[in-house]
């Protein structure tokens, strides 16, 4: 997806770096997850224009849109505790690029 698609200040190479960055937290917590699935939580995150609500009401929300969108996880489910965990770190990561989450 290009970073056009994206109005806020989360684009082009800091999207990635965002990503990659959640990334490398949940595997050292132990959580395998393809980068691809963050970049699309994130991405849908944005289509979607949620990104200023608060991470619970996101989550489920996301979750919601993936079911309607036919994407699931194999073996684990991408579910909204899943999708609350990558938006944690996606708030941890705001914070340090000093970006508020409704900017993102």
């Amino acid at each position: 997806m290009s970073s056009s698609t994206h109005t806020g200040r989360l684009t082009g190479p800091l999207f990635d770096e965002c990503g990659e960055w959640i990334w490398e937290q949940l595997q050292d917590d132990g959580f395998y997850l393809a980068g691809e699935v963050i970049d699309l939580i994130l991405q849908t995150e944005r289509e979607l224009g949620v990104q200023g609500q608060d991470i619970d009401s996101i989550s489920r929300t996301i979750e919601d849109e993936f079911k309607l969108r036919g994407i699931g996880g194999n073996p684990n489910p991408i579910d909204a505790a899943l999708i609350h965990l990558v938006l944690q770190w996606e708030d941890e990561f705001l914070s340090y690029a000093g970006i508020p989450r409704s900017e993102s």
